[in-house]
Order: C-alpha cells, then sequence, then structure tokens
C-alpha cells in the first residue's frame, strides 16, 4: 500500500521540474562567477570568495530556489559595495603569489579602481538569477 498521499503539495523537492531547472541556473551563475575571478587571476581565492558571496547572497538565493518570493529582487548599493571589499580582501591576501604579466596589471588595475568591472560582472550574475525577465513577465500579468 502506498503512503504516500498523490498531489503536487508532497513533492520532493528533487522531483519539481521549476527546481531542478533553479538549480540548473544557479550552478550556471556559480560557474561564471568561478571563471571570471580565475581570468581575473584570482584562482587562488576563488572558492573562498564564492563562499563568502553565497553566504551573502544566501537567505535571498534560498528564497528563489524556493520560488515562493513573489517580488524580484535587484542587488543593493550595499551588495555592491560588499563584493568590491570582498575583491579587494582577497586580491590583497593573494598579491605576493607570482602571476603572469597581464593578470599582474590587470589586477593591479582593479585594486585601483575598486575592482569596479569585476564586481559589475559578478553583481550581474547574481542579479539575472535573482531577477530573470520571465518572473518580470509573470508579475506583469498578476498585476
Amino acid at each position: 500500500m502506498n503512503s504516500r498521499p498523490t498531489g503536487t503539495t508532497n513533492l520532493l523537492p528533487i522531483e519539481s521540474t521549476r527546481w531542478r531547472e533553479r538549480l540548473k541556473q544557479r550552478i550556471q551563475m556559480e560557474t561564471a562567477i568561478l571563471r571570471a575571478l580565475i581570468r581575473w587571476g584570482m584562482a587562488e581565492s576563488a572558492a573562498e570568495v564564492c563562499r563568502s558571496l553565497d553566504e551573502h547572497f544566501g537567505l535571498v538565493l534560498e528564497a528563489h530556489v524556493d520560488a515562493s518570493l513573489v517580488q524580484p529582487v535587484r542587488p543593493s548599493a550595499h551588495d555592491r559595495t560588499f563584493v568590491r571589499e570582498l575583491l579587494r580582501e582577497a586580491y590583497l591576501r593573494t598579491r605576493e603569489i607570482p602571476r603572469r604579466g597581464v593578470t599582474q596589471d590587470r589586477l593591479h588595475d582593479g585594486l585601483l579602481t575598486g575592482f569596479e568591472e569585476l564586481s559589475l560582472e559578478i553583481v550581474q550574475c547574481y542579479e539575472g538569477f535573482l531577477f530573470r525577465p520571465e518572473r518580470s513577465a509573470q508579475n506583469g500579468k498578476a498585476a
């Protein structure tokens, strides 16, 4: 006898197509962030940076994986500042590691500009994940 009731309310998350799709999107976002960090020469601290980003954006991401959040969320100025400081600290911890000239120049320029370009790229990855066009289209239809 099957003790599990039928219906969508008792599905495990992995059984939900929407949950699996959001998980794929999150993996793509994290992969894009790792690639950007490696491209900028921050391979040594990429895992630590990603862990800190995940902690910072974690509550918002969990709400979106759950898909119960109605309003889309855009990263704030505070979020952008957090990412810039995180990148600056990661670079300063690893700046003694020898790097190729082009990479070293890019990192030094990033330090001088507050890692504006790289932080913008990372924030855009989160923004693309948190504020999908299909989500805003759904909200527009509901209004």
